[in-house]
């Protein structure tokens, strides 16, 4: 679809949902704005292809990538199943799941270990991938799970008791209560049971993009280098607590 620069540009087509800070938008729309969205612009520049950016239904958009009527995925994390039809690039990006409270709420433990987590209402969102460790917790310790349709509406079920704890990353917990200061001020975080995943840009084994995973890597290691990674996904260059 590329190569020689007096053709055509490449044009492929990726999707996500709308993820505050990442993607942020409506469905069936281009995303307005975002860290993935920056990301894409300057794979664009430095490409020399173009990216058509689509936000769809989460499982939509697994769904079509998987059979190649989108050619990747714009963020995500990596999982077994996720990897039997997509090619990852080198992460772009880490970052951790922390234990999302509500002010005044003493649990007595340190939620150190999964096993922290036995006989509460944990809240989680529904097609995120938390990890294999915390699958194998769930089966194991028996954990009572509570699926959200989306961020803000489990911080709310959180701050109306309907959930004991809930279980996300700080950037994307912050964004979604970025218009609901008075529920920001009832809720908390503190680190967890989580490690560091790393995020990556994820490639349909279907599609010809995968001819620039090569390339991706290649301009991945580059942005890395001259410090555009960390200027698009840590704008603010302190690093948060791990508690508030």
């Amino acid at each position: 679809m590329l190569a020689h620069e007096e053709e055509q540009r490449a044009s492929y087509r990726f999707c996500e949902d709308p993820w505050p800070p990442y993607t942020d938008g409506e469905v069936g729309r281009h995303p307005e704005k975002g860290m993935a969205v920056e990301l894409f612009r300057e794979f664009a520049a430095r490409m020399e292809a173009d990216f058509e950016l689509m936000l769809l239904p989460w499982k939509r958009c697994l769904h079509w990538v998987k059979t190649g009527q989108f050619d990747g995925i714009m963020l995500l994390t990596r999982n077994e199943e996720r990897a039997q039809y997509l090619l990852f690039s080198d992460p772009v990006h880490h970052d951790v799941n922390l234990v999302w409270t509500r002010q005044g709420r003493n649990f007595q433990r340190d939620f150190n270990s999964f096993e922290d987590l036995k006989g509460l209402k944990v809240g989680t969102v529904a097609g995120f991938n938390y990890g294999e460790p915390f699958n194998k917790a769930v089966e194991e310790y028996e954990l009572d799970i509570d699926e959200g349709p989306s961020i803000l509406s489990s911080l709310k079920r959180l701050d109306l008791n309907r959930i004991d704890v809930f279980l996300v990353n700080r950037d994307a917990g912050e964004q979604a209560l970025k218009s609901e200061p008075l529920l920001r001020s009832r809720l908390k975080y503190q680190a967890g049971p989580f490690e560091k995943v790393p995020f990556h840009i994820g490639l349909s084994a279907e599609s010809p993009v995968t001819r620039e995973y090569s390339q991706l890597n290649d301009t991945i290691a580059d942005m890395r280098e001259d410090g555009t990674l960390e200027r698009i996904f840590h704008p603010h260059s302190s690093p948060a607590p791990l508690e508030n």
